[in-house]
């Protein structure tokens, strides 16, 4: 059944990925870094004489990013050439478009610089005197009106310097692409002490690679195995590998590198020198790849119909990103945990503090996951408004899709099968998935309507209850006596910038911080005539009473307040819990659990 399913995969993925028939010359695109320090890549793009006098333009955003960043604002000295050599003006159409006279002659090659200075995430690109990468869509330009035309690539690195690439190649010939879809698609690198591993899975060919040369503590062999399980598991829950080749990359960085983004055959993921530093410290980082391998099933090919195809010209608002980054969310600790790189404890860990933090989001009070996944391309300046949102809701979500799935089918059907689903049928391949269909699947897999579960879950502001479906594998929700509120006040602080007291995150509307008129960016100095920091302030407030007023001191602009607030009871829903085992579970749950996590 895996071996059907991955086929059938491989063919879906095959027929998307096809070029056009019309067969032309490839795109040239060479990108070098002669002078890295600046910071600055230089890129040249050769457009056959076949083409004409094509426009050429930039993306306005990167697939996976979901907000719109113009990656032509990061262009210098755009200059064009006649396949002769001669100079060509090259004028701008708009913001993020060049056109090039070329004549009746056709054909040209533009050359330009790219800015690129992002150390501490894999985004966009970055370059300086030890390390060259990009994800290929922030650097390169495309042809609008040849986006199927393939395309090769080299990269020009300093001497001494060692390449890699998410492209296919033959020997040490360029890097190849049959479309600007699957370039733009690509992770590219260069750097003098790169240090790469690979290992197979199956017919698939997995390289772990490492922009710096990592710690002598680091066991590389312990990194490798951990890749393979997790590739392992991976291939076992969507039925198969559905690419030949597959290449993670760790842009190492200095303190405070984070993140990471999908591609088709890859990932780029930021990462700070002390996770890379000892087997131990990476073990604790391997969230992040197993975060970014699901996505190379759920988005990268399992995708909503609203971004099948990509527009690089425009933004692309989604209603399903609480599925498309949600759910890789529920995957990611579940994959680990199901390959033996989690114990079942660190898994619950991890579902306490998802919980903690969905239920201490107001944003959830006002939006539905519909919501937070459509305007995550707006840039709120509401602070609890945020894609957390719907990566936390959202991979909540599928826990509770899931668990209510096997309980509903006496296990015989789960949530990994829905995704099976969506990865293997035709037409939802072709064309990508909806609410609608997710709505189906998921009522034909539990053999009722599950309407009411999306109504509820999706459609509706609130928080989710997962009491119920968590009871179905034995497990509980606790009160966290460590995080006990007496009462509630809607107020949310951060450190203050000079250390003295703490600094009002937000303020809750229609919430008796919000009634008592604290507001954002007011700084608490004093509780009741209690000073401290904003851990000794947050311990004060956590212990008021409903009912009882206290006194805030606060510093708002050049004025020295005093307010009065009153807490109101405690939502039940909003009270911090933990996720622990039950204790005499049934055996019907023990074994649910088990299917769960393969115990």
């Amino acid at each position: 059944m895996q071996r059907t399913v991955s086929m059938l995969v491989l063919a879906a993925a095959a027929t998307l990925a096809a070029p056009a028939p019309a067969a032309t010359a490839p795109l040239h695109y060479t990108v070098r870094a002669a002078e890295p320090a600046s910071h600055f890549m230089e890129v040249e793009l050769e457009v056959a004489a076949e083409y004409g006098c094509p426009d050429l333009a930039f993306s306005v955003w990167t697939p996976g990013g979901y907000s719109l960043h113009p990656h032509a604002a990061d262009v210098l000295d755009l200059r064009a050439t006649s396949p002769a050599g001669a100079s060509l003006p090259a004028a701008k159409t708009d913001l993020n478009t060049w056109h090039v006279a070329c004549g009746s002659e056709g054909g040209y090659t533009v050359r330009f610089r790219v800015h690129a200075l992002a150390p501490r995430t894999p985004y966009s690109a970055h370059v300086d005197d030890r390390l060259l990468f990009a994800n290929a869509v922030t650097v390169l330009p495309y042809l609008p009106a040849h986006q199927d035309a393939p395309a090769t690539l080299e990269i020009d690195p300093p001497a001494g310097w060692h390449t890699v690439c998410s492209l296919p190649r033959q020997g040490d010939g360029p890097w190849t692409a049959p479309s600007w879809d699957a370039l733009a698609d690509a992770v590219l690198a260069a750097a003098p002490d790169l240090r790469t591993r690979s290992f197979t899975v199956g017919h698939t060919t997995f390289t772990v690679a490492f922009s710096s040369r990592p710690a002598s503590d680091l066991d590389m062999d312990a990194v490798v195995d951990a890749h393979r399980k997790l590739a392992e598991a991976a291939a076992h829950t969507f039925g198969g590998l559905p690419f030949d080749r597959y290449l993670f990359f760790y842009k190492v960085g200095p303190e405070g590198s984070h993140g990471g983004l999908e591609h088709s055959f890859s990932t780029a993921m930021g990462i700070s020198r002390s996770a890379v530093a000892t087997t131990k410290s990476f073990r604790k980082a391997l969230g992040l790849p197993a975060h970014e391998f699901v996505h190379a099933w759920n988005v990268k090919r399992a995708r909503p119909q609203q971004l099948r195809p990509y527009d690089y010209a425009h933004s692309q608002p989604t209603d399903l990103l609480w599925v498309a980054e949600g759910w890789t969310s529920y995957y990611g600790p579940l994959l680990l945990a199901r390959a033996g790189l989690r114990t079942h404890a660190q898994l619950y860990a991890t579902l306490s503090d998802r919980l903690r933090y969905h239920r201490s989001n107001p944003g959830n009070r006002f939006r539905s996951l519909v919501d937070f996944s459509r305007d995550s391309w707006l840039d709120s300046s509401i602070p609890f408004v945020s894609f957390r949102s719907y990566y936390v809701k959202g991979s909540l979500s599928g826990l509770d899709l899931d668990l209510r799935l096997r309980e509903a089918s006496g296990g015989r059907h789960t949530l990994d099968e829905l995704m099976r689903t969506l990865l293997t049928d035709p037409r939802l391949v072709r064309r990508g998935y909806t609410i609608a269909d997710l709505r189906s699947l998921a009522s034909r897999l539990a053999g009722r309507s599950m309407d009411p579960w999306f109504d509820r879950i999706v459609e509706r502001p609130g928080y989710m209850n997962l009491q119920q479906s968590l009871a179905t594998v034995g497990l509980r929700l606790v009160p966290d006596a460590a995080r006990a509120t007496a009462g509630f006040t809607g107020l949310r602080l951060q450190d203050a910038k000079d250390q003295r007291g703490a600094e009002i995150r937000w303020t809750e509307p229609d919430s008796p911080a919000a009634a008592a008129g604290l507001g954002e960016g007011d700084l608490l100095l004093a509780v009741d005539g209690l000073t401290g920091n904003r851990t000794m302030l947050e311990s004060t407030l956590r212990k008021l009473k409903p009912g009882h007023t206290a006194t805030l001191t606060i510093v708002r602009g050049d004025r020295v307040l005093e307010l009065r607030l009153t807490p109101a009871p405690m939502d039940p829903m909003r009270v911090p819990v933990i996720v622990e085992e039950t204790p005499n579970a049934t055996p019907a749950q023990a074994a649910a659990r088990k299917a769960w996590l393969w115990e």
